[in-house]
This record gives structure tokens, sequence and C-alpha cells, in this order.
């Protein structure tokens, strides 16, 4: 996965020059910074964290989304594009193979050829068009239901997530009302 578009990345934002998630955005493309970070926005109770990372296989500073200590995915920004790492696992793993035709040839490909590691499948997905984006999109509610997680917004600071009857909800410190999260893509728009 290194290569010339990793080692720009790097030049440009060295361990020491954190970037922010607008240039992460700006310098992998359009796709990461309206269509798929809105998404996760609207639907991923964690919210986007930048970290460096020393690994050899794709060094330099990612967006992690993690909750309870456990990873929904990671993003690496690259040249016009960027790559997603998602691991699929457990009843995830059952229900993907489940409706793996219902994915583009590429995610099936990578799904199919993936090699089960520790009890799951580590996918790394170039992200480089809407049509795989969606897919992206479909994985990463698959994996939030794995994590026993309700999609929904990410709570803003000062409120706390609630979960009532497998709905997210969220709710104002000291409010009684409850304004209902956004939840899962309609599915007519597929």
């Amino acid at each position: 996965m290194a290569g010339g578009t990793t080692m720009e990345w790097n030049r440009l934002y060295g361990k020491d020059r954190k970037p922010t998630l607008e240039e992460a955005g700006t310098f992998a493309g359009g796709l990461l910074s309206e269509d798929f970070m809105g998404f996760m926005a609207e639907n991923c109770p964690a919210a986007p964290k930048l970290e460096y990372s020393g690994c050899t296989m794709q060094p330099g500073w990612n967006i992690k989304f993690k909750k309870n200590g456990k990873n929904v995915c990671t993003l690496y920004p690259l040249d016009g594009y960027f790559i997603c790492m998602i691991l699929i696992g457990g009843d995830a793993m059952a229900e993907m193979e489940a409706r793996l035709g219902d994915f583009t040839p590429y995610i099936q490909g990578k799904f199919r050829d993936t090699r089960i590691f520790q009890g799951s499948r580590w996918l790394y997905l170039e992200i480089r068009d809407q049509a795989v984006e969606r897919d992206l999109e479909e994985l990463v509610f698959l994996k939030l239901r794995s994590m026993g997680l309700t999609p929904g917004p990410t709570p803003e600071k000062g409120k706390r997530t609630t979960r009532e009857k497998g709905k997210g909800t969220t709710r104002e410190k000291g409010k009684g009302t409850a304004a209902r999260g956004k939840g899962k893509r309609n599915e007519d728009e597929n």
C-alpha cells in the first residue's frame, strides 16, 4: 500500500505537523471531505480522531473512528482518494457472506481475497468512486450493528447518547425531551 502518494502525505504532514480533518479531506479529494465524512457525522456514534501511526504498511496521519475502545474504521488519506481499513468478523462476517452479491464487484473481490486473521477479515479498501463509497457506508452499518451500536449522529459536547428500543437519541443533560438521531439510509435510495 505504501507508495508515492503516501510519501507525499508524510512530507506534507510529518509526525510534528498534525493536519486538520479539512486538510486531510482536501488532500484525499471530495469523497472523503464531503460524502463519507458527512455520512459518518450523521450515522456513526464515534467522533473522528486524527492519530499518527509509524506502521510500515501505511505510515502517517490517519483518521480513526473508535467507540468504547473498539475501532469502527480507519481512514488513510492519499492523493485524490482514501483507503479505509474496516475489520469484518463474527456476526458481521456471516451477514456479509449472505449479502455479498449486493456489493460492487470490487468489494466482493476484496472480501473473497482477504484471508481471515484473528477471526476477522481486515479489509483495506480504496475509495475512488461513489459506488464503492456507498458500499463502504453499508459496511459501516454492518460493523456498527456487530458492535452493538445504533447508527446515529455523534453526540455534541455536553450531551449524552441513550438507546431506546434500538433507536439512537440525544438528550441534553438535565432536559427531559429527546431528539431522534438520523439512522439507517432510506432503502429506496439504493
